[in-house]
């Protein structure tokens, strides 16, 4: 059998470090045991991102946000982590399209937030990579869906052990977030190829 000259590359677009973990720790297994070369976009800093009041907005919350990301990403197995510090809560569609562009074309499957999540972070980042990587596969996290694109489940069954504990390096975040929705035996994805 012949290898191809070219690996095959997933990108998971996050936009607050804890969102890769949480809506595609599994499929991210699936596709490393698959062979693909995975990186990881994480577009904010995550500082207002914590049920404790006092570290909100700090300094010292983005480095423990970054720590975490980066503890929970070698569990999963993640190549390649970047992170492009936007202000959390605070990036715009045109931002965003203008800082995945270059990393969008360089890959042959894409995750994303959907355009219609209701956080805005999530919403902006989606809709810029609906309109640059229109075949990905979107994830939601805050809100309902009710898009006519195609629903895609990957079975994580196989994964969900280290994906439990790759969400449990986000210690800061544990205690805000419905952990239900993360842990089942599917991860849920929309896409409109």
């Amino acid at each position: 059998m012949q290898k191809s000259s070219c690996m095959r590359r997933v990108l998971i677009v996050a936009p607050h470090p804890d969102d890769e973990t949480l809506c595609c720790g599994g499929t991210i297994q699936i596709f490393k045991e698959k062979g693909y070369k995975i990186s990881v976009i994480i577009v904010t800093d995550g500082r207002y991102g914590s049920p404790d009041d006092k570290l909100k907005g700090s300094s010292e919350l983005i480095e423990i946000r970054r720590q975490e990301a980066l503890r929970a990403t070698k569990i999963l197995g993640i190549d390649e982590v970047k992170f492009l510090n936007f202000e959390d809560s605070k990036v715009s569609e045109e931002d965003a399209e203008n800082a995945l562009a270059e990393f969008l074309r360089e890959n042959d499957v894409v995750f994303s937030p959907i355009p219609f999540d209701n956080h805005p972070d999530h919403a902006n980042i989606g809709k810029a990579v609906e309109k640059l990587y229109p075949n990905a596969y979107f994830y939601l996290i805050w809100g309902n869906t009710q898009v006519n694109w195609r629903e895609v489940k990957f079975d994580i069954r196989k994964y969900k052990e280290s994906k439990l504990r790759a969400i449990n390096q986000y210690i800061s975040q544990i205690g805000g977030l419905p952990l239900e929705r993360f842990t089942g035996d599917y991860e849920v994805f929309w896409t409109k190829g």
